[in-house]
C-alpha cells in the first residue's frame, strides 16, 4: 500500500504489492497502476520518460498511453498489465490479481 501524498503529479512511483513491482503514476490527480516491467524487454518501466500522458520505455524506446489503459502507442499491438486502484482515506489500494502473485 501507498500513501496518495507519495505519488506527486508526473512522478514514476514503484512499490511492492503481493510481490510484485507496481508503477504507479499521477496524471491530472487521478492515479494509475501498472506492473512495472515493459512488455517487450522487461525492463522496469519506472526507468522510462513519462511525457504527458505517453510512457516511454528506456530500453526500446516504446510508447504507452497511460491514460488509455495503457495501450501502445508504438508499436501499437501492444499493451502494459494494469491495475485496478481506488483511493481510500489517502491511501492508494491497487488489486493484484491471485494468479499473477502467484507467478512471481
Amino acid at each position: 500500500m501507498i500513501e496518495l501524498d507519495e505519488i506527486w503529479e508526473g512522478d514514476l512511483v514503484t512499490c511492492k504489492v503481493d510481490g510484485i513491482d507496481v508503477l504507479f503514476i499521477n496524471i491530472s490527480g487521478e492515479v494509475y497502476a501498472y506492473r512495472d516491467k515493459c512488455p517487450h524487454a522487461g525492463t522496469p518501466l519506472s526507468q522510462g520518460l513519462l511525457e504527458d500522458r505517453v510512457l516511454t520505455c528506456s530500453s526500446h524506446l516504446w510508447q504507452f498511453d497511460i491514460v488509455n489503459d495503457g495501450i501502445g502507442v508504438n508499436p501499437k499491438n501492444c499493451r502494459l498489465t494494469s491495475y485496478p486502484v481506488k483511493v481510500e482515506d489517502g491511501k492508494v489500494l491497487v488489486q493484484i490479481r491471485a494468479s499473477e502473485a502467484e507467478q512471481t
